[in-house]
């Protein structure tokens, strides 16, 4: 069983704050604004949800961004795509933060923000 204050740091493009009834919300930012997606964050993802899947004392995920959209920019950065090895490392990540989202074994609710072209923000 894994504890939020083992965890709860270890992030540095999510921060997570849970309250006494359970409730964790997960905010993932670059340096405070809206998420740029890369490499770092790919890794991160792995274990971040698998903390959260381990941590027994949390009843509820809220899952959100900051800023003004939820990861609209993709950066290359932290990326191999061009080697055999790195692609294999990206695929493999990104199944086990799939696996570890679906071993997330309570509610989860995404809050996201995002403007459209034919909305007005």
């Amino acid at each position: 069983m894994t504890r939020f204050d083992s965890y709860r740091d270890a992030f540095p493009n999510a921060r997570l704050t849970r309250k006494p009834n359970g409730v964790l919300e997960i905010a993932l930012h670059t340096e405070g604004g809206k998420l740029v997606f890369n490499g770092h964050t790919h890794e991160q993802f792995v274990d971040l949800f698998h903390a959260v899947g381990e941590d027994r004392e949390t009843r509820v995920v809220v899952l959100t961004g900051t800023g003004d959209a939820f990861m609209d920019a993709i950066s290359p950065e932290g990326f191999d795509f061009f080697s055999p090895l790195g692609y294999d490392k990206i695929l493999r990540e990104g199944r086990k933060v799939l696996t570890n989202i679906l071993d997330v074994e309570v509610p989860m609710i995404t809050a996201l923000y995002c403007c459209t072209a034919n909305m007005r923000c």
